[in-house]
């Protein structure tokens, strides 16, 4: 009898739930697709530069993941006393002038906008660094049971007390195979002296490269960045390390661009060569 009444339930129940589906008529919020601005700036470069792509709403028919290239904008960077009209580059799909025309330097404020004829207009500021030129650095080589060939840099440098600061150390290495095969190690991390303002950093650099090929060297960079900057190079990390994780929280992108999305941001690069 409790199996009869059980079998006669669940029966009731698919009836049910079959008479309650109905297809969802859900009306979603209209998105308005905005500029996307990237642009990073610094004395170091030989051009100012910047891309313009327009956004791609979530919830429409196409693929949410491209960006469209905006060519027919204009893009203009101030110093509070010059302007300077960047010109698209239709090889390269980007916005650019020539430092020569339009130098960027140490502690000056620069102001980007960005018009369409469709009326979009977006605008960002930000301010250059000082170089900070205290880095040093040692090598040597570590024994590493999963590596051939080891090298260990130890990267120093000072920070400035008073100051926000943020940094990006970086390397870039070359290992040479004969005369045409060349193979590349990089390796590149942020820090911010919150916690540790005035005081000396000390960053230890694994690089695996042969030390059985001749002519191992690379460079070693100290980027003194701005806030905009480190905000938008750690979370771009953060999206690209959750991105292959089911459990992982969403990241949100930093922006520091009124009206659209993206980043234009400063920095000041110290370079010293390294050969290993």
């Amino acid at each position: 009898m409790y199996k009869i009444t059980y079998s006669i339930f669940i029966s009731c129940l698919c009836i049910f739930m079959n008479g309650c589906t109905k297809d969802a008529d859900v009306k979603l919020p209209a998105v308005e697709s905005k500029l996307v601005i990237n642009s990073f700036i610094s004395p170091q470069d030989t051009i100012v530069k910047a891309v313009v792509t327009i956004s791609q709403p979530l919830y429409n028919n196409s693929n949410s993941g491209n960006y469209s290239i905006i060519s027919n904008a204009a893009v203009q960077i101030s110093d509070g006393v010059n302007t300077k009209t960047l010109t698209y580059n239709s090889t390269e799909n980007y916005y650019s002038v020539h430092t020569s025309e339009f130098p960027i330097t140490a502690g000056g404020s620069y102001h980007l906008t960005v018009t369409t004829p469709d009326g979009k207009n977006v605008n960002a500021s930000t301010t250059i660094p000082s170089a900070n030129s205290t880095l040093t650095f040692t090598s040597h080589l570590v024994n590493d049971p999963n590596q051939s060939d080891g090298y260990s840099i130890e990267a120093k440098w000072n920070d400035s007390p008073g100051t926000e600061d943020y940094y990006r150390i970086a390397y870039y290495g070359k290992e040479y195979y004969g005369n045409s095969d060349t193979s590349y190690s990089v390796f590149s991390d942020y820090f911010s002296d919150k916690d540790a303002d005035g005081k000396v950093f000390d960053k230890s650099i694994k690089i695996y490269q042969s030390i059985s090929a001749p002519g191992n060297s690379g460079e070693l960079y100290l980027i003194h960045a701005t806030k905009e900057y480190y905000l938008f190079h750690t979370k771009l990390a953060a999206s690209g390390n959750s991105s292959d994780n089911p459990f992982a929280e969403p990241v949100q992108m930093f922006t520091n661009i009124n009206g659209g999305f993206g980043v234009f941001a400063g920095f000041n690069q110290y370079k010293l060569p390294v050969f290993l």
